[in-house]
């Protein structure tokens, strides 16, 4: 009986050694398989943007160039979204990407479920001039603001000075700080349009107190885009050990960026606006010496949503990567450049209709290449933007009320009746035409 239990045990014993040696060679031709779908995903994309490069270089620099980059965009036919401020719409390059690898994420779930291959944080930190250890992957700039404020061990008391023009989603942090931490915002209140940036430096000279910790600013300004002198700033802050803390939502893929050049401790953005990649896709920079004072859950060189966070959205970390791939063919100054081309067309076209006020700074050092703010005299904003809407198509932006210090009762408001005007590299002059069209036609009509 012994014999016959030992003469069966050898071949279940060679069965499992058999099945074994499968389920290894089957291990690596998966891996095999995972590794092929990589390097194609990882070849459409080079010979995608090679080839759009090699087309764009055969044109001159003029509206041939930009017609040509026009059509990388599946808007609806007849829509003008001059609106990219708010959001941004994603080039078809980028929109490949992401729903190439959506559909391989979900034919192997597990493969990539903590971590997507490649590192889009070498891009990232490459494109805002940082190290790889000073960047984060986010979801989008009120994510990174939130984990500065949380992460900072402020006390009751302790000043947090920031504007009256701060996007609420960026100020959030500061404001349940001080509803359930006693600090204290403080609120430096700029003028639209701002004239000069010593103006501007003198305003928050003023502000500035023993009790001050942390400067809280824009580097544009969501409102007006104004933009802030941030290295300017920094020399106002950094000898007193004051922390300055950047909502960049609306810089990255409009200007050229260098972090280390605006000389801030960090720097929170949204890469689904100016930078055109999937929506949820942001960045967070922490200067290295600033580091010490911020801890946090995650380690620094790492996304959010990395083995030690939690599952990430592989497919749109990646198009967040093709995002950033894809300026870098077109040359991120040559954006910058015909961003102001617009705008400076765009205030040309509509600064000569009567009733209405430009907003945004005249001094192109102190205003953003693509965001034009107008006000207007005669008709209410909120209805002309409907109106533009829904009779012309066109996207634009009503400017809220100014937003400092609505949470905490202090401040005052006010309310500019104003239109936020976003021009980007989708855009072209005769949108521009009919906007001005239309504006005239809407304001007119009874």
């Amino acid at each position: 009986m012994s014999a016959m239990t030992s003469s069966r045990a050898k071949p279940r014993l060679a069965s499992k050694v058999h099945h074994s040696r499968r389920s290894f060679m089957g291990r690596l031709a998966l891996g095999a398989a995972a590794t092929a779908a990589v390097q194609a995903a990882d070849a459409a994309l080079r010979t995608g943007l090679a080839e759009l490069e090699s087309e764009l270089q055969s044109l001159a620099a003029g509206r041939d160039y930009w017609r040509r980059l026009r059509r990388e965009f599946d808007f609806h036919p007849g829509l003008i979204h001059l609106n990219c401020a708010t959001i941004g719409a994603c080039p078809r390059l980028v929109l490949d990407t992401v729903t190439t690898w959506l559909r391989h994420v979900e034919g192997d779930p597990v493969q990539y479920a903590f971590g997507a291959p490649g590192d889009a944080g070498e891009r990232a930190a490459e494109f805002l001039g940082a190290t790889r250890d000073e960047l984060l992957l986010t979801r989008n700039t009120t994510e990174g603001m939130n984990a500065i404020a949380m992460a900072l061990r402020l006390q009751p008391g302790d000043e947090v000075l920031t504007t009256n023009h701060e996007h609420p989603s960026g100020s959030n942090g500061w404001m349940f700080l001080a509803r359930h931490y006693g600090i204290k915002p403080v609120f430096v209140e700029i003028p639209a349009p701002a004239r000069t940036a010593r103006e501007i430096l003198d305003l928050i000279a003023a502000k500035l107190t023993d009790r001050t910790r942390v400067c809280s600013f824009s580097h544009v300004e969501t409102l007006t885009g104004l933009v802030m002198p941030l290295a300017d700033i920094a020399k106002l802050t950094r000898p007193r050990g004051i922390l300055l803390v950047c909502d960049g939502a609306q810089a990255p893929g409009m200007l050229a960026i260098d972090v280390k050049k605006l000389d801030v401790d960090t720097y929170a953005s949204s890469s689904h606006k100016w930078m055109l990649a999937p929506k949820g896709s942001g960045l967070l920079y922490v200067r290295k010496e600033a580091q010490p004072r911020l801890p946090l859950p995650t380690g620094f060189g790492q996304p959010f949503y990395s083995a030690s966070g939690g599952t990430q959205n592989v497919a749109g970390i990646l198009g967040h990567a093709a995002a950033m791939a894809f300026h870098q063919v077109l040359g991120r100054k040559r954006v910058e450049a015909r961003c102001r081309e617009l705008s400076g067309y765009l205030r040309k076209q509509v600064g000569a209709i009567g009733g209405v006020r430009l907003l945004s700074p005249a001094d192109d050092s102190l205003s953003a290449p693509g965001i034009s703010t107008f006000a207007f005299e005669r008709v209410k904003s909120a209805d002309l933007a409907a109106k533009l809407y829904q009779n012309h198509h066109i996207q634009t932006r009503v400017v809220p009320p100014t937003y400092g210090g609505i949470s905490t009762g202090q401040g005052r408001l006010q309310d500019y009746n104003a239109l936020r005007i976003s021009t980007h590299i989708f855009n072209d002059e005769s949108e521009i035409d009919r906007l001005a069209k239309a504006l005239e036609k809407e304001m007119a009509a009874p």
